[in-house]
């Protein structure tokens, strides 16, 4: 069997980063994520020890950007939406961290225009939330949901089949964003 290496899971560890940096996830995510590759070799390379081992996020975000040495971001932000859609379908995470997430992505340019279009300034629905508007952001979020819904093959525990996943996202991804838009609310 072949031995881990960090430098195998460029796209994985920059969606870590992401997800850290908007509060998705938690550092212990992380830190179970490096476990498992400990728990998984007799030898491992330290970075991984260093991660498992890691007290605070802003350190595991240093070492995760410092071993970040390739990664595909039309993949990364792909990746970072379908495992916000199961967050948000699980309802494990905060809906401002979501859509603070998603209006970052919408600012990368190596996703298609609709994609940048529907998913940009999601964060100012958080305001409908905080003046009490309980009824549109339920609607709002249901949609946007709908939206994420396209990406929902991605999670933090299949990154190996992303590649294949974003392949075979991109072969109807048109259509579907056409179809979603057509019905856009906002």
């Amino acid at each position: 069997m072949k031995r881990a290496s960090i430098k195998d899971y460029g796209n994985l560890l920059k969606v870590f980063v992401i997800l850290l940096d908007y509060g998705v996830i938690k550092k212990e995510k992380v830190i179970s994520w490096a476990d498992s590759i400990l728990a998984s070799e007799n030898e491992s390379e330290y970075v991984f020890i260093e991660l498992s081992t890691c007290a605070y996020t802003h350190d595991i975000i240093q070492i995760l950007n410092k071993n970040i040495l390739d990664s595909d971001s039309e993949i990364t932000s792909r990746a970072i939406l379908g495992i916000l859609y199961g967050l948000l379908h699980e309802h494990k995470v905060v809906l401002k961290n979501i859509f603070e997430t998603a209006t970052h992505i919408s600012y990368e340019e190596q996703l298609t225009t609709e994609e940048q279009f529907l998913l940009y300034r999601f964060d100012e629905y958080t305001e409908l939330f905080e003046n009490g508007i309980f009824e549109k952001l339920n609607l709002f979020k249901a949609n946007f949901e709908e939206l994420l819904g396209i990406y929902k093959d991605f999670k933090l525990d299949n990154s190996h089949q992303w590649v294949t996943i974003n392949e075979k996202i991109k072969q109807d991804l048109q259509i579907k964003l056409e179809t979603f838009k057509a019905g856009y609310l906002y």
